[in-house]
């Protein structure tokens, strides 16, 4: 929902995860695309926005991102 922000690096995101010891959710540009560039982060969740909102079936997109992210979340 943001146009201009910047992507945080892998490496941020991992040390973030690590450092703290509440639930980190990762937000911003993400979707079907770049959502298994977040495996291994140690990430717990993902907020897909734009993603779902700006989908033509939003249903069957909901679907496919929810399996990625089981995935990805999985693979902390």
């Amino acid at each position: 929902t943001k146009q201009n922000a910047g992507a945080m690096k892998k490496e941020t995101l991992r040390s973030i995860c690590e450092a703290v010891d509440i639930p980190v959710v990762a937000i911003g540009g993400i979707n079907g695309k770049n959502l298994k560039e977040l495996s291994h982060t140690g990430i717990d969740g993902v907020a897909l926005v734009s993603a779902i909102f700006a989908a033509d079936e939003i249903e069957n997109t909901c679907r496919s991102l929810r399996n990625l992210t089981e995935k990805t979340v999985k693979s902390k």
